[in-house]
């Protein structure tokens, strides 16, 4: 039987929340440049090889399932994220139709719950980052119990990331001791939820009375 979420991870959540939406006002005004700057940032810090390769290495030894030889190269899946978004404009006018008299410009989503699976817990929250970042959305992530260090660690790179470039470190966040009960309320408070794993984990997402999507990462 689940257990009910407690006090204390109600208070976490709350509070990494509040941090998360005070990260994303302190970028609310940031140039196209610069938010370009902050997503090259963070591929560079979370994708470069030596970075990358322990940190996938670690997550194939604290999950025990995968190939510490083959993680490595999913590295290049971060730059391919990154060449995206460097091609997408994701503030301003991004968009005009002079016939119809319509001009489209971009906001941000909020506050994004990532979860994230203990196949991918090196790469997943780098490729979600460099585009979440880009869009000026914070994100918080909630690792798989089995592989919530490696999670942890790589969070703290891209928040080096965000130091280097003058931009808030509370962009990304996650969570030291994941539940699902914290992991469900984490889900209805944020603005969108990124689900990237197996059947169970998108269903929860999709049930959440939020927005959701599912990652193939």
């Amino acid at each position: 039987m689940a257990r009910d979420l407690t006090e204390d991870e109600r208070i976490q959540a709350q509070d990494m929340l509040a941090r998360a939406r005070g990260a994303q006002a302190q970028i609310e005004d940031w140039s196209q440049e610069q938010l370009d700057r902050l997503s090259q940032a963070i591929a560079w810090y979370a994708g470069n090889e030596a970075t990358f390769t322990r940190l996938a290495e670690q997550g194939v030894d604290e999950s025990g399932i995968g190939d510490r030889a083959g993680r490595p190269a999913k590295r290049f899946k971060i730059q391919m994220v990154l060449r995206d978004v460097l091609r997408t404009p994701s503030t301003g006018i991004v968009e005009e139709d002079s016939a119809r008299g319509l001009v489209k410009y971009a906001k941000p989503v909020g506050v994004i719950a990532s979860l994230i699976p203990m196949t991918n817990p090196a790469m997943t929250p780098p490729v979600t980052g460099v585009s979440s970042a880009n869009a000026r959305n914070a994100v918080i992530f909630s690792p798989h119990p089995r592989t919530a260090q490696t999670t942890f660690e790589m969070t703290k790179v891209m928040r080096a990331a965000c130091r280097a470039v003058g931009a808030p470190e509370d962009l990304f966040q996650a969570i030291r001791k994941p539940s699902i009960p914290l992991t469900q309320h984490l889900m209805q408070i944020c603005d969108l939820t990124l689900a990237t794993g197996g059947k169970p984990m998108v269903q929860a997402a999709y049930s959440s009375g939020k927005s959701a999507n599912r990652q193939f990462r």
